[in-house]
Order: structure tokens, then sequence, then C-alpha cells
């Protein structure tokens, strides 16, 4: 390419001059005749075949890369407990206990159990607002100040 192109658009310090019609832009990507998915799913059962025999012959990657296309990893499942309602900090005892168990049975993942311990993390927090909101009014009551509105 000659610098002669660039010159009709550049002032003479070479920045883009004023009025530049620009540049073509990110090319946008083609329409994409069939999405992965479809075709994955379409070819399933040889795509598992091919694999089978690759790993039979001893590429593990390639099965492990196929599979992990057909039947992704858990993610996002419901962790159902048998366990008290939580009205106090003093009933979370029993409810972290049954999830510790549960993640170390391997009922549940060490990422699930994660994920329910944040919540009863924040619904700990709940209760200790409530009752330190609770507290603070009993005190104001009981000294004579009142609350602001």
């Amino acid at each position: 390419m000659s610098n002669d192109t660039f010159a009709d658009h550049r002032a003479e310090d070479g920045r883009f001059a004023k009025g530049n019609p620009g540049g073509p832009g990110r090319p946008r990507a083609p329409e994409p005749i069939a999405s992965l998915d479809e075709l994955v799913a379409a070819a399933g059962a040889e795509l598992i075949e091919a694999a089978l025999k690759e790993a039979r012959g001893g590429n593990m990657r390639a099965i492990a890369l196929l599979l992990a296309r057909l039947w992704p990893a858990r993610r996002g499942r419901p962790v159902l407990l048998d366990v008290p309602e939580i009205r106090s900090t003093a009933d979370l005892l029993p409810v972290g206990a049954a999830m510790t168990t549960a993640v170390l049975n391997g009922e549940v993942t060490t990422e699930e159990g994660r994920a329910v311990a944040s919540v009863l993390k924040m619904h700990c927090e709940m209760i200790e607002y409530v009752d330190l909101e609770k507290r603070m009014t009993e005190l104001e009551e009981k000294v004579g100040i009142r609350p602001p509105a």
C-alpha cells in the first residue's frame, strides 16, 4: 500500500484530518450456517464412538473434550436438606452441620456447599441486623431517647 492513500486523509503531523471518512471498521462475523450446538447434538452418537475409539487408543483428551460438550458439569443444582426453620442465629448451627455433613458425605459438591454457606451467612447477618435494631429501640425507649423518624 502506498502512502498516497493515507495522505488524502491525514494531516501533516500524521493524525487523521478533519472530515476523514474513516475506515470500514471491524468486519462483522459471518452468519453461522448452523450453530455448533446443533451440529454436535446431531452427530453426538458418532462423536462419542470416535471419542471412545480415540480414548481406547490412549487419547483421553479427545473423550474429555467431547463429553464436556455433550454432558456438561452440573451447575446451579438445588440443594435439598432436611433442616429446621431458621428464626435465630442459634438455628443456624444445625443447618450448618447438615450442610457440612452433606458435603463430607459427597451428597453435594464443595461448590454447592460454599453457595449454601454464603446464603446462610447472609441470613445470619439479616437476623443480627433485625436483633440489633430491636435492642437499640428497646434501649432508646428505656433511656427516653426518641429514635429519628
